[in-house]
């Protein structure tokens, strides 16, 4: 597959579980931390690279060629050096969003010309956060290297630091990965069909060689061989550039990283778009279909040109294998085929996230038109598609929110748009939903809907503000737009439902032959 990729398709990589993201593509440290002489770390980062949230928070300044998000009482994280300063004051940011673009500035104690400063400010001494701000040291080992999944560009998805891939090998986790990006199940086995015969979805694999053999990335880079899961010719179209990104060997060589690196270009995103590919592919109705359009219009493989070549075939029944494998999902119900919180990805949870702000305090303002400017643009948004916006404060009803994400997510999408009532008979005579009027054995799962006497709300996990202990997403008819919330009543006032399991994968398709 013959692609031209550049720097810019890498966006920076999403935190793995660590204190911060990084700030931008770069994971050097030209100008570490040092007390009363440079406050802060010097990033050396190409002009006009992204620059992203190390974590959720407030815009509080933008300025002076600097921006400050205070992401609670006496926590801020100050970046200087901008080309373009995008994020304005009072905007809330998630961890992950970009704030701007990177600029160039001359530090007496720093780094000097293109460079990005990002510091740590913290109350000294108050618990309360009330005290003195003081800089302090972020330490290089606190931000997240891992390439766990989308860059967490909030117009596709939005979910933060992204997640692990989920599944049992790399076609399930392939699959799920797409379906997760807003593919269906039947277009995500087309790419995936196509996967086995390129690579076999092994990320190592150079050209002609066995697909247990694993090439380096460092040792592929200057072959004029294909390598990578759709098989990059030649094999410095998506290192060297990606290198140029400031992306290390070892992360290019990551499953996750590949993935997340095709779903950019077949979004059109990329300065290499396959944008006609990704409609191709969203037209698509049949895993032979999705097989064939990616074949078509993406690999462009020798004598794609004739629909009848035997190369579609061979890759059409492979994607059809792939479909009726995985079109169960991983059998967990609400927890959907990947940490996604695309539409379609059967994730209750995480749509749930994507739709409702990660902190409390969003009041509606007294009409349905000015609660959609208090509400987050996703939910705006997913309301127009899946719901019914127009209905009475339709931002601050609990009942559509949890609609609003059962159908947005797939999950159940004959769930009743409107009326916790509604949504209870239903949930009870459905026969979809185990329900308990207790904490359910062996404890709430991420997923579970919970209805009482005029409110339901979803259980989400532990989520929102460190430090909070938030683990729901609810609205409030007339109070507060969908946002974070603490879990309470179970047993009381609320009953807990719960999606049945779909049926479990018995196990990986046979590869058919070439």
């Amino acid at each position: 597959m013959s692609l031209p990729a550049d720097a810019s398709d890498c966006g920076p990589p999403s935190g793995g579980g660590k204190a911060f993201s990084w700030p931008t593509t770069s994971q050097k440290v030209d100008v570490p931390f040092k007390k009363d002489k440079h406050e802060g770390l010097d990033f050396n980062v190409p002009l006009k690279s992204p620059v992203v949230a190390v974590d959720s928070g407030t815009v509080i300044k933008n300025a002076d060629n600097e921006i400050w998000i205070e992401h609670e009482k006496g926590v801020q994280y100050r970046y200087q050096y901008f080309t373009d300063l995008t994020a304005k004051v009072g905007t809330k940011v998630a961890r992950g969003d970009q704030i701007g673009t990177s600029g160039s500035g001359d530090e007496a104690d720093g780094a000097k010309g293109p460079h990005l400063h990002f510091a740590l400010w913290v109350a000294e001494g108050n618990e309360k956060g009330e005290g003195k701000l003081v800089a302090i040291d972020p330490g290089v080992d606190s931000f997240g290297d891992e390439a766990t999944g989308p860059s967490g560009d909030s117009g596709d998805c939005g979910c933060g630091a992204g997640g692990p891939l989920v599944g049992s090998n790399e076609q399930q986790q392939a699959f799920n990965y797409f379906v997760s990006s807003g593919y269906t199940k039947e277009q995500a086995a087309g790419i995936v069909g196509n996967m086995i015969h390129e690579s076999a979805v092994k990320p190592m694999r150079l050209q002609n060689t066995a697909e247990t053999v694993q090439t380096k990335a460092k040792d592929a880079e200057g072959n004029s061989l294909g390598w990578g899961i759709v098989q990059w010719t030649p094999a410095s179209k998506i290192i060297s550039n990606s290198r140029k990104g400031g992306v290390p060997y070892e992360q290019i060589e990551t499953l996750a990283y590949q993935l997340d690196f095709l779903r950019r270009q077949l979004a059109g995103e990329t300065v290499s778009p396959e944008k006609a590919a990704g409609q191709g592919l969203h037209a698509a109705t049949t895993p032979e279909d999705a097989a064939y359009a990616f074949g078509h219009l993406y690999e462009r493989f020798a004598g794609h040109e004739n629909p009848n070549a035997p190369t579609y075939g061979v890759r059409k029944t492979s994607a059809r294998k792939v479909f009726e494998l995985y079109k169960g999902g991983t059998g967990v119900p609400g927890s959907g085929p990947a940490t996604s919180c695309s539409a379609g990805s059967g994730n209750i949870a995480a749509v749930a996230m994507k739709l409702a702000w990660p902190t409390d305090g969003h009041d509606g303002l007294g009409t349905n038109a000015s609660d959609a400017t208090v509400a987050k643009p996703e939910y705006v948004a997913a309301m127009k598609q899946y719901n019914d916006p127009g209905g009475l404060r339709a931002y601050t009803d609990c009942g559509r929110f949890v609609a609003t994400v059962m159908h947005m997510s797939g999950a159940d999408p004959k769930f009743p748009k409107v009326s916790t009532g509604v949504q209870f008979d239903y949930m009870q005579n459905s026969g979809k939903y185990d329900f308990w009027h207790a904490v359910p054995p062996g404890g709430m799962k991420p997923g579970d809907i919970l209805n009482g006497p005029g409110h339901t709300y979803l259980y989400v996990g532990p989520w929102g503000a460190e430090g909070k202990g938030y683990n729901a997403a609810a609205a409030s008819l007339y109070g507060h737009v969908p946002e974070a919330g603490h879990l309470y009543a179970v047993g009381g006032q609320f009953w807990v439902f719960r999606l049945k399991a779909p049926p479990t994968p018995a196990g990986p398709p046979a590869e058919p032959k070439a």
